[in-house]
């Protein structure tokens, strides 16, 4: 078993419990945060270097993007029928916790804090497999059973890098009642999913005006493109066996996290016209490119999961979560 934290930087805006209170300031998008390292659209190397190995907290990064996913699920439960505040209010909650989600499956598995946060929070969100029982014949809907691969793909981790799951107890063992199940346990200590909001309640305005204010999408889309020509540069100048080629690999590796967290944020932050529509379908066309140079699988299948997800959002308008069913290449 490992520590819930690793003393790492956390993104996360808290509200009273499991996320912070936001101290007069506003709500941030937490990939938004994490580049402000990478120093905008034009990062030096000592940048990318920085950004890359910026020591994030997976596992808070995750509890939040869970807290938040709950308190979206008792706000729903309490909003008056119609009330399109509270449906802002609830979709900014969810493109938050996204955002998160994007993070945690992103970010490569540096430890094994970071391995345990991917595959709890895989248990946790997204498309879900319930168990069957012997006697029932298993089916699935196809757009179901991809979603479910893609997630896997997202959150996968090397398997060696894990030690042995807790083991059961012996004679001699007390505690039971609390004897682990899991390496960690991602909910321990958040309120129950149902019940009264634990906090949005109070901040209502600022989840609506967080859900309000859209990015530049356009920008975003910009900024992945050319952060993912400086990856594949940077990569084939540590090629020639320069006397700084590992410097110069570590920050194509930034680079390459940058491109795919701003495609994240294109593909989670809702479609309300055409435009927005259409900027989505070239990231769609961008990442089926990254799978042809060979990108990082769970990095392609991060996209691809939080872009089912994100068409769930609430204050989406009702026509717009069929027009977000993309087709993606399938090789991941």
């Amino acid at each position: 078993m490992t520590k819930n934290d690793q003393g790492g930087r956390s993104l996360a805006p808290h509200g009273g419990g499991p996320v912070d209170e936001p101290d007069g300031k506003m709500l941030r998008d937490p990939i938004a945060l994490a580049m402000e390292i990478a120093g905008g659209d034009d990062p030096s190397l000592d940048e990318f270097v920085a950004f890359r190995r910026q020591a994030i907290d997976l596992k808070a990064a995750a509890r939040n993007a869970k807290a938040l996913q709950n308190e979206e699920f008792r706000l729903s439960l309490s909003k008056e029928l119609g009330d399109d505040e509270y449906d802002f209010a609830c979709g900014g909650l969810q493109i938050m916790a996204l955002s998160l989600v994007a993070l945690v499956a992103t970010w490569p598995a540096d430890d094994l804090d970071q391995a345990e946060a991917k595959l709890a929070l895989a248990e946790r969100t997204g498309a879900l497999h319930h168990a069957h029982v012997k006697d029932f014949v298993s089916s699935m809907e196809p757009t179901h059973a991809r979603r479910l691969r893609w997630k896997r793909a997202a959150f996968s981790v090397p398997e060696l890098t894990l030690p042995p799951a807790p083991s059961a107890p012996q004679g001699y063992s007390r505690g039971l009642a609390n004897w682990p199940l899991e390496r960690w346990d991602l909910v321990e200590g958040l309120p129950l999913r149902g019940g009264p909001p634990t906090f949005t309640h109070n901040q209502v305005a600022d989840w609506v005006s967080f859900a309000k204010a859209a990015p530049d999408l356009d920008h975003l889309l910009g900024r992945a493109r050319k952060m993912f020509e400086t990856c594949d540069r940077l990569v084939a100048l540590a090629q020639r066996g320069p006397d700084n080629a590992g410097e110069l690999m570590i920050a194509a590796e930034g680079a390459r996290i940058a491109g795919y967290l701003a495609a994240a944020q294109v593909m989670i932050w809702p479609v309300h016209n055409r435009a927005a529509l259409a900027l989505k379908k070239e990231v769609v066309a961008l990442v089926n490119l990254r799978g042809e140079v060979g990108d990082p699988i769970h990095m392609q299948a991060a996209i691809r999961h939080v872009t089912a997800d994100a068409a769930w959002i609430k204050s989406l308008p009702p026509d717009s979560r069929d027009r977000l069913a993309f087709d993606w290449s399938e090789l991941v």
